[in-house]
């Protein structure tokens, strides 16, 4: 049973969507924190959710996404910013909880086990091995850059005539969805303005560039610091398919964690011939565990 709910933290308000296992289930459910990738939201994980029944899922709209508020007019979307809200909002359960990130979500879902291990049972990164990199010699012009985007003047959004028309945008994006997929991530993350149009709910500035990124070496120290059991399930077709060497050499600095690959892209968590098998690849490991 899903139910649409919000939670105030001290610093923000965060929407999520709860999905409770079936009563002759429940005595023995794991509690599942989900956190979906960048200009997604909580739609993101709904096809796993149900093909999982004996799981208490929370799947969040992160900040700027979905239906949680946006940061401040001038603050930065900062992953360790990320961080604070899902340790707080794990607080709120009083409870362990299995992390289960795709993308973006993964790499905020490993920094989480790392500085929190006390509250999290294992770890489950989908297609993201954590978080992008730049070199040091970067780090003033990647700053310069955010900074003089951040102080350009807001552009109002045209919008869409319908729905439709950002399910077939969306379909078309950076990575590219099926459209049952894409219309799971549109009808949550959108909205009809009071002039008739249809506008994203997701805050604009997430579509600028990070003011820092972290090194390989900062990266690494994260992973080490992941205790729990973890799997990091990647997509054939997804970010790593021609990078394969660099995924195992990342999974080594895990101290206890398994790689495997299933067939599909990089939404294959949410597309029509991929998500079942994820899905059941997720619910083994958790159950072994």
């Amino acid at each position: 049973m899903d139910r649409e709910t919000q939670i105030e933290l001290k610093h923000t308000k965060l929407s999520y969507i709860e999905t409770r296992p079936k009563e002759a289930l429940a005595s023995s459910h794991h509690k599942i924190v989900a956190l979906h990738g960048w200009l997604d939201n909580a739609a993101s994980f709904e096809r796993c959710a149900q093909m999982i029944p004996d799981c208490h899922w929370y799947s969040l709209d992160c900040a700027g996404h979905g239906k949680s508020d946006h940061r401040a007019d001038g603050a930065f979307y900062h992953l360790w910013d990320y961080v604070l809200d899902t340790v707080q909002f794990i607080k709120s359960l009083n409870a362990k909880v299995w992390l289960v990130g795709h993308s973006m979500g993964a790499s905020i879902a490993m920094l989480v086990a790392a500085v929190a291990p006390d509250k999290v049972h294992g770890l489950v990164m989908l297609d993201n091995l954590g978080p992008l990199t730049s070199d040091a010699s970067q780090r003033v012009s990647q700053l310069q850059h955010a900074i003089n985007k951040m102080g350009m003047e807001k552009l109002t959004s045209r919008g869409y005539d319908n729905q439709e028309s950002m399910i077939q945008a969306r379909m078309n994006g950076f990575t590219k969805l099926g459209h049952n997929a894409a219309k799971f991530l549109v009808m949550r993350g959108s909205f009809q303005d009071e002039d008739g149009r249809y506008r994203w709910r997701h805050d604009p500035k997430l579509t600028f560039p990070s003011p820092y990124r972290m090194d390989k070496e900062g990266v690494a120290a994260f992973i080490r610091g992941v205790s729990c059991p973890t799997l990091m399930l990647l997509a054939n077709q997804g970010i790593f398919n021609t990078c394969h060497d660099q995924a195992v050499e990342l999974s080594e600095n895990f101290k206890s964690a398994e790689l495997d690959w299933c067939d599909g892209g990089h939404h294959f968590h949410l597309e029509d011939e991929s998500y079942q098998n994820v899905a059941k690849r997720v619910y083994a490991f958790i159950t072994s565990h």
